[in-house]
């Protein structure tokens, strides 16, 4: 009969047992940065989405203002509406990296008692662009 002595031999099992517990170890440190960079960019890439729409936001209401401003209360009739052109970027930091942009300023809507004005926002945030479109501004005229 054969016997089992062969297995009995567990010499070197500690330093085989050890090695599996070290890779099963940098294993999961890897797959733990691995999802910590995923994270970090992610998180990055909506910071700057969210600063490219606050920015694109800030031009909306800055045109409003703009228009206000520019156009008297008194416009009796539409043709007297004279729209500020602001189709240069207005940019917002020494390097150019926050900027808007209005475009399109159109009258898209008129009655005998308003005026509506459409305009589109581009704001930019380093690299990433974001737009609000089809933006109104109402104007009431004056009616005798």
């Amino acid at each position: 009969m054969i016997q089992m002595n062969s297995f009995k031999n567990e010499k070197g099992a500690m330093l085989v047992l050890t090695l599996m517990i070290i890779t099963l170890f940098l294993t999961f440190i890897l797959v733990q940065f691995t999802q910590i960079t995923n994270t970090s960019r992610q998180v990055e890439t909506m910071e700057k989405n969210i600063e490219a729409r606050l920015i694109a936001e800030m031009g909306v209401d800055y045109y409003r203002k703009l228009v206000k401003s520019t156009v008297s209360e008194t416009v009796a009739n539409s043709d007297d509406i004279i729209l500020p052109d602001l189709r240069e970027q207005q940019i917002l930091d020494d390097k150019g990296n926050y900027k808007y942009e209005i475009s399109n300023p159109e009258i898209v809507e008129e009655s005998s008692e308003q005026v509506k004005i459409s305009f589109t926002s581009k704001g930019t945030a380093l690299d990433t662009v974001q737009y609000i479109e089809n933006t109104t501004i109402t104007i009431n005229l004056l009616t005798e």
